[in-house]
């Protein structure tokens, strides 16, 4: 259906080549979760008539929007409660498509269609990141070999490289990582480095991602806590006023059985 309608509308386009679809920008980036809106443009001239306006969006065939007559098709807008079309723009000669709260999946090429008196279109690039900003740590110390279990866990796309360093040291070689992608196509990275530590050593764990937005958590080997030691002074005192109230109970007790009133 979408071959059709672009070789009709290109066909039109070629007849009335004065028409033209612009765009302000050919990629646009959006964060996980935050809110885009894309545009193209058209020539409206001094005032916009309704009943001669065509506009179409769609991704990968699939139609996000069709106005025709300055009717839009409520069917393909409910389908989709996250993506809408800012008509109000229109007037302006300006086709605005928002979306809210950007998933991965709305990541993608997108083409505006618009036909009025001709006939144009233009393709937008939707790129999304989502930054590996909450970073859970986890340290763990082994028993039997003393050494330190350090863990490095955090979501985000695209995927990312954990880098483990201390004092300027490339420890990565020596850490095992775990990938999983789960419902929202959000990689779920662990990374963990089993190494022998002292107290107070600092390492620092870096998700690196390829959009060149780094972050970054220090972990510090905490100092063994050693068993707190009780005064046998205190000790002594503690069991003495236990075996005091204790006598002090059975006496009540046996007054209360025995009737017995001083």
């Amino acid at each position: 259906m979408w071959t059709l309608l672009v070789f009709v509308f290109i066909i039109s386009w070629h007849l009335l080549n004065a028409f033209s679809v612009s765009v302000p920008k050919e990629k646009y980036i959006a964060r996980y979760g935050s809110n885009v809106t894309m545009e193209c443009s058209f020539p409206v001239g001094e005032k916009l008539d309704w009943s001669a306006l065509m506009v179409y969006w769609d991704k990968k065939e699939n139609f996000l929007v069709k106005l025709v007559n300055g009717e839009e098709d409520l069917k393909i807008q409910n389908s989709n409660p996250r993506v809408r079309h800012l008509n109000n723009q229109l007037l302006k000669g300006k086709s605005l498509l928002h979306i809210t709260n950007v998933k991965i999946e709305d990541a993608g090429i997108y083409r505006c269609l618009i036909g009025y008196g001709g006939a144009d279109y233009k393709r937008i690039t939707l790129t999304v990141n989502a930054p590996y900003s909450k970073i859970n740590q986890r340290i763990k110390e082994d028993p039997v070999t003393s050494e330190h279990e350090i863990t490095c866990q955090a979501e985000g796309y695209p995927k990312a490289k954990v880098i483990w360093k201390s004092k300027d040291q490339d420890l990565s070689s020596k850490a095992t990582v775990k990938y999983s992608v789960g419902q929202e196509k959000l990689f779920n990275i662990t990374s963990t480095l089993r190494i022998n530590a002292t107290a107070n050593e600092a390492f620092q764990c870096l998700f690196q991602e390829n959009t060149g937005e780094n972050t970054t958590a220090e972990i510090i080997i905490p100092e063994k806590k050693e068993p707190s030691k009780v005064n046998p002074r205190t000790y002594f005192g503690i069991i003495g006023a236990v075996i005091f109230v204790g006598m002090i109970l059975m006496l009540l007790c046996f007054r209360k059985r025995n009737g017995i009133t001083f």
